[in-house]
């Protein structure tokens, strides 16, 4: 007995209506062509975010959600003070990952994620 495979696409269709970004559908399609689970990992949210989104019901940052999907399923790039051109997506895993002592490059970007001076940065400056 096979499971029934979802269908993430006429699921944001019913939840956005006429509304429908292209950014939510693209993630749909996205989800439909590999799993919910598996793009989910590579946005770096739950499996149950992306139901969440793609069904108009997620609560939290769906700027973080469309700016993540943009980079990673449509290309959206930024040009980062530190590294030059990058995916949106990359962009917000560097500032997740915050200073980690690994090298001197992931010390100047987390030093200019929280400086205020990155216009990409979603993280408040340190005082």
């Amino acid at each position: 007995m096979s499971r029934r495979k979802d269908d993430y696409l006429t699921k944001a269709r019913a939840a956005w209506g006429d509304h429908l970004p292209d950014w939510i559908e693209e993630l749909a399609k996205e989800a439909n062509r590999i799993t919910g689970g598996k793009i989910a990992k590579r946005l770096g949210y739950s499996a149950g975010v992306v139901s969440l989104v793609l069904s108009r019901s997620y609560m939290g940052d769906l700027e973080s959600v469309e700016a993540a999907v943009r980079g990673a399923l449509m290309g959206s790039t930024v040009v980062c003070p530190v590294i030059g051109e990058i995916g949106r997506d990359q962009c917000l895993e560097h500032q997740k990952l915050g200073n980690t002592g690994a090298s001197a490059i992931r010390a100047a970007i987390a030093r200019e994620c929280r400086s205020g001076r990155c216009e990409h940065s979603r993280l408040k400056p340190k005082v």
